[in-house]
């Protein structure tokens, strides 16, 4: 039933990703046609921007943010003394700043729009350091974590807004952008997948590792195979995202 409910669910996201970029491509171009600035289609293409990262934010809340590992009884390996310590800084130095530079990124895309100015152009190597610790401190928590992982979310949502709106209107070309600085605006909307998805596997790790009594017990008992499965439908759900935008 659980199997048959997942194939379900993964052929209709493949049917979304397959069929609506050819149904927005029909309202750009009526929107096109149309000589008034605002219409009926221009009105329904641009909240057809808002569907595919509704979409990523319900699956990211739902499938991956409150995840619940069981025991391995297969396995007697455990993680621990210096090898988990390493692990966990590892994990924990990444995602901070993973998502550190994530939300510069949209501050930078922003600042363009409104301001025109770039905002990486304020940005030092001691403001980055603060942003990346006091990410560091509040994901060690699990209820400041799980607050953290809906603002990443939140800025998810908000540059694929604003790349939209880029896309559309050809607001700005700003080769000072921080975005610039991973791949051309172009790209725009892989690179905040890519960003979202790397993001969203390291939560995955660090949410195992500090998962009930792991870290005060200091030992992190080997995923089972269930476990890991979680990896494998990010992975998927994201090449589809992505996928989706490759049509658009």
């Amino acid at each position: 039933m659980i199997t048959n409910t997942g194939l379900i669910r993964l052929s209709i996201i493949l049917t979304f990703v397959l069929l609506f970029p050819l149904i927005q491509k029909q309202w750009f171009n009526l929107y096109l046609f149309n000589t008034n600035n605002y219409s009926f289609y221009s009105i329904l293409y641009y909240l057809s921007g808002t569907i595919s990262p509704i979409l990523v934010i319900f699956n990211s809340i739902t499938k991956f943010t409150y995840y619940k590992f069981k025991n391995n009884i297969r396995t007697n390996f455990f993680i621990k003394g210096k090898t988990l310590l390493l692990l966990t800084f590892f994990t924990l130095i990444s995602l901070s700043f993973l998502i550190s530079n994530y939300v510069f990124i949209n501050i930078d895309l922003l600042f363009n729009l409104f301001y025109d100015s770039s905002f990486s152009e304020n940005i030092n190597s001691i403001n980055n350091f603060v942003f990346i610790l006091i990410f560091f401190i509040l994901l060690i928590f699990k209820k400041t974590r799980i607050f953290i992982k809906k603002l990443i979310l939140a800025n998810f949502f908000l540059i694929t807004l604003i790349s939209w709106h880029i896309n559309i209107n050809k607001t700005f070309t700003n080769d000072k952008l921080l975005i610039k600085d991973y791949l051309s605006l172009d790209n725009i909307n892989f690179i905040n997948i890519s960003f979202l998805f790397t993001i969203e596997i390291i939560f995955y790790l660090w949410s195992f590792i500090s998962y009930k009594n792991n870290l005060s017990n200091w030992s992190v008992q080997m995923p089972s195979r269930n476990d890991c499965l979680y990896v494998f439908k990010i992975a998927i759900f994201y090449l589809l995202i992505l996928l989706y935008y490759s049509f658009i």
